[in-house]
């Protein structure tokens, strides 16, 4: 399906191939989990991760697909005639649980995501939710990565409608994390994508 990932000349991606395609970097994602099987998937690059709802080792099957979606942007298996392609797709990937089957998680659940990856070798962490307010928790925990040389990525948001635009969410909006709002595939923002002076990046 490479031909109808639109995304991917937006963001010079084949050239940037030529330089990188993730070998050596771990990428922990904070979501819904990672489910290690599927027509494609992620080869043995997917790691043992946690459960940071029960605070549990590798229990991190995915019963809503938002964090298996995300994985498989980042680092989908690649070259393989299945599927589609992932933007680093030699780069390993580290599933932490910290939402639920419908979408939503705890502040302490995301809190302790963040430091049991930073302390289990993540060079980056991505985080593909959101929330209005801040909490000193996730603030703690950001810092704490950050302090520790990750990379943090996370999702501004998509709350924004033909009417009104909405701030940069949370933890989008903190220090130390790089922001990201949304574009279409004409290069102009997309009408759901949160905005604000919080924002680093734009992607499509």
């Amino acid at each position: 399906e490479y031909a109808r990932q639109w995304h991917f000349p937006m963001i010079n991606l084949e050239n940037a191939w030529d330089y990188s395609t993730g070998d050596g970097v771990t990428v922990a994602v904070l979501d819904s989990g990672i489910n290690p099987r599927g027509r494609d998937g992620f080869g043995d690059r997917l790691l043992d991760g946690y459960n940071a709802l029960l605070n549990l080792p590798c229990r991190w099957q995915d019963l809503n697909y938002h964090g298996t979606h995300v994985a498989g942007t980042i680092g989908q298996e690649t070259n393989n005639l299945i599927g589609t392609a992932g933007v680093a797709f030699s780069a390993r990937l580290l599933p932490v649980k910290v939402l639920g089957r419908i979408g939503y998680g705890t502040r302490a659940a995301v809190a302790s995501g963040i430091v049991w990856a930073a302390d289990h070798h993540a060079d980056i962490i991505n985080m593909s939710f959101g929330e209005s307010d801040p909490s000193e928790a996730i603030r703690d925990a950001v810092d704490y990565a950050a302090a520790r040389g990750v990379t943090l990525v996370a999702a501004a948001g998509n709350d924004s409608d033909g009417e009104s635009l909405a701030p940069a969410r949370y933890p989008a909006a903190f220090d130390h994390v790089i922001a990201v709002g949304a574009v279409d595939c004409n290069g102009d923002r997309s009408f759901y994508s949160n905005t604000g002076p919080e924002i680093d990046l734009a992607a499509p």
